[in-house]
């Protein structure tokens, strides 16, 4: 958490890339927990490598947002978005539009409260 909403929005914009470990549980569980953090990252076409919880069944995971589930496998994704960071970064940003948009989320939130 930042204190400065635009200092966490710069850190992101200067990344190239986020990797990020899941909790145990939701790796077990296979709830498809998928970090708000990493969603910000695919807004500013920052590709995302992140363990495997499940959420592949819904936002794929081969372009723009790779998952893992041994330490072979972020090696080969860390390849992979190098090979060709331009592709991951559209796709990451293609990615965040069609899953995260703000409008698409709220509506869906306001559909299903029958608002």
């Amino acid at each position: 958490m930042s204190v400065d909403y635009w200092l966490y929005r710069d850190y992101i914009q200067r990344s190239k890339a986020e990797f990020t470990v899941a909790k145990d549980q939701y790796v077990r569980l296979n709830t498809g927990w998928f970090s708000d953090r990493s969603a910000c990252y695919l807004a500013a076409s920052r590709p995302v490598i992140t363990q495997e919880t499940g959420f592949t069944k819904i936002y794929g995971g081969k372009r723009g947002l790779l998952s893992f589930r041994s330490l072979g496998e972020i090696a080969d994704a860390v390849k992979e978005i190098r090979r060709d960071y331009a592709k991951h970064s559209r796709a990451a940003y293609d990615l965040a539009r069609e899953f995260f948009e703000s409008e698409k989320v709220l509506k869906s939130l306001l559909d299903r409260a029958n608002i």
